[in-house]
């Protein structure tokens, strides 16, 4: 019953909020992406749920899985930029390893969106001193690939 989908989403959304461990949470998310995949009108609300689900996540596993997610089906929603805030939020807020993952997931949004890029070579820069070397060499990478995006073909707005 694909009509039924934001009932669906919002029931099982519910779950990720609640106590569980890390398999119950790991199939929720599982079938949320599986429902993404077979409808796609469930991804913008889906991609919200995830982005509120990794605001709050114990597992550093499924916060990273999340974040994949969000950079593979997030570029191919209509307003992309909605999905960059919660992930940049992971950049300041979390651990080195969601951080990497989440200039990773930044790096997919520059590359796929030229109207976001300028902006997130702008949020890679307030990253560029972290603790971690992992992230700070993500993030030079990051800087590095969308700066050759943008000097080779420079986004220009729709007039």
């Amino acid at each position: 019953y694909p009509s039924k989908f934001p009932v669906v989403i919002g029931f099982i959304s519910k779950f990720l909020r609640d106590e569980g461990g890390f398999e119950f949470k790991r199939t929720i998310i599982r079938t949320m992406e599986s429902l993404m995949e077979k409808i796609p009108e469930t991804r913008e609300i889906a991609l919200l749920y995830l982005c509120e689900f990794i605001e709050d996540c114990e597992f550093v596993a499924l916060s990273t899985h999340v974040l994949h997610v969000i950079g593979n089906v997030g570029i191919q929603t209509i307003c992309a930029a909605r999905y960059v805030r919660f992930v940049y939020n992971r950049c300041i807020l979390d651990t080195a390893m969601i951080r990497a993952a989440a200039i990773s997931t930044l790096l997919k949004f520059g590359a796929h969106c030229p109207a976001l890029r300028i902006s997130i070579i702008a949020l890679l820069k307030q990253c560029a001193m972290d603790t971690d070397d992992e992230v700070r060499d993500r993030v030079m990478m990051a800087i590095y690939i969308l700066d050759e995006a943008e000097r080779k073909n420079p986004y220009i707005p729709p007039s």
